[in-house]
């Protein structure tokens, strides 16, 4: 572009853009080529010889995409319980990881006896569901190894492993996510007394790793069937921690405990389960693996954790080769709107990614964020916006092969370790519209 054309773009952007709606301009020698995806004016400027032209006419393709399975291992963080939904259905979240031997430690084998066992979770701050009714939670020994498949570096939302038919620990009561520095669920006594036997007596399948994964291969936290809520803690060897209580009998009583620490943080994981019954959701299962806009109430759905994801696409990108010889992109932004009355009860996600996504919705590469601007006087103009601008030059030129949609959802770590959720609009969304803003410079 010449010096004029960055001249005249900048001088008009400190003074008031020039803004021409709805319109892509076209110069008459290509009037008469395919147009379809977008709608234009002619705009002539006997003044200047670069006109600074808006359009927000793009036609942008979006539905509601179910993935097979994401990857929740390695995010340190342990979910547990259930939620239930009326947009997304009821989700049912359990957590798998495994606990190492503990140190070395010697006791006497006269006067020494046996006290208690416990987990000990440390809440996180995180909770879905209401905070001010009592939590059930349940403990679960495993009974297969806790790995990942081959040739797989992640434990999977829908990866599980066998364990006991009856529960070895459990808690009911309220969690203060703000406030509770530690959850303790009470375990099993019978187990208690064999573990501290193994440990007083050395026992070769409690004193090595290797052996002790062998006969302890891990635990299990889930809701209990009371569960009206999925709450957060957090998975790392200091944090999450089964401890026994035991005490020697000396000149005077004392008490003392041993930790089984969890390990292996790569392979603590979260397996959840959607259930989309009664939500507009439900026609995602078995064989389908997406719904238009259309169909879902000119509303789309992102929900990461339980495989719920929305795929946008701009179908027409290479027909803006039609607006003239001269024509440069300078900025595209893309506004999604919060449908109102959908998150009264939860939390919007803070920020949100695009990625570049392949016809399988396999992603590709990270694109773009955006921060979530809240309204706080009407509500109305809540929104998360995006700088597509390099996304859209790239997709003129690519063949079909290499043509990518996008994916909205929200940080990697969010998407792994929260059941955050939204709801935005489409384009014929009456109240929150989803929005694609085209700045191009046109040198005639």
């Amino acid at each position: 572009m010449n010096n004029t054309m960055y001249h005249l773009f900048f001088r008009r952007s400190a003074g008031g853009i020039r803004r021409y709606l709805p319109a892509l301009l076209l110069v008459a020698a290509v009037s008469s080529c395919q147009k379809t995806g977008f709608t234009y004016n002619n705009v002539v400027d006997n003044n200047q010889n670069t006109d600074y032209i808006l359009t927000d006419t793009l036609t942008v393709n979006v539905k509601t995409v179910q993935q097979d399975s994401v990857p929740t291992s390695g995010a340190e963080v342990l979910l547990a319980g259930k939620r239930v939904d009326p947009l997304f259905g009821t989700a049912t979240i359990q957590s798998y990881f495994q606990i190492a031997q503990p140190a070395a430690v010697d006791i006497p084998v006269n006067g020494s006896a046996y006290d208690s066992m416990v987990l000990i979770m440390r809440p996180n701050g995180y909770i879905a569901g209401d905070s001010t009714i009592p939590q059930d939670l349940q403990v679960y020994r495993v009974t297969s190894t806790i790995q990942t498949a081959k040739n797989f570096y992640y434990l999977y939302n829908n990866s599980s492993f066998s364990t006991e038919s009856t529960p070895i620990g459990s808690f009911s009561g309220i969690i203060r996510p703000g406030t509770d520095k530690t959850v303790t669920l009470h375990m099993s006594d019978q187990l208690g007394a064999q573990l501290f036997g193994m440990l007083r007596d050395k026992s070769p399948d409690i004193t090595a790793n290797n052996t002790f994964l062998e006969f302890f291969k891990g635990l299990n936290v889930r809701g209990g069937p009371n569960s009206k809520a999925v709450s957060g803690f957090s998975a790392t060897d200091s944090s999450l921690v089964m401890r026994l209580y035991y005490h020697v009998n000396e000149i005077i009583t004392t008490v003392k405990y041993v930790d089984f620490k969890m390990q292996a943080s790569n392979l603590q994981f979260n397996q959840v389960v959607a259930d989309h019954t009664g939500t507009p959701l439900a026609p995602l299962a078995g064989n389908v693996k997406e719904l238009s806009s259309a169909s879902t109430g000119n509303r789309v759905f992102t929900q990461p954790i339980t495989g719920s994801a929305t795929r946008i696409d701009i179908p027409y990108i290479k027909n803006l080769v039609y607006m003239g010889q001269f024509f440069k992109i300078m900025k595209v932004y893309m506004t999604l709107k919060p449908v109102l009355g959908t998150y009264t009860d939860s939390r919007l996600p803070p920020r949100m990614a695009l990625c570049e996504v392949n016809k399988l919705n396999d992603v590709t590469d990270t694109l773009t964020y955006g921060q979530l601007t809240v309204d706080k006087l009407y509500d109305k103009n809540t929104n998360y916006t995006f700088d597509i601008t390099s996304y859209v030059t790239k997709e003129q030129t690519v063949s079909d092969v290499n043509s990518r949609g996008l994916l909205l959802t929200p940080s990697a770590t969010d998407s792994r370790t929260t059941l955050d959720r939204l709801v935005t609009g489409d384009q014929k969304n009456t109240q929150n519209q989803l929005k694609i803003q085209l700045y191009y410079l046109l040198y005639k």
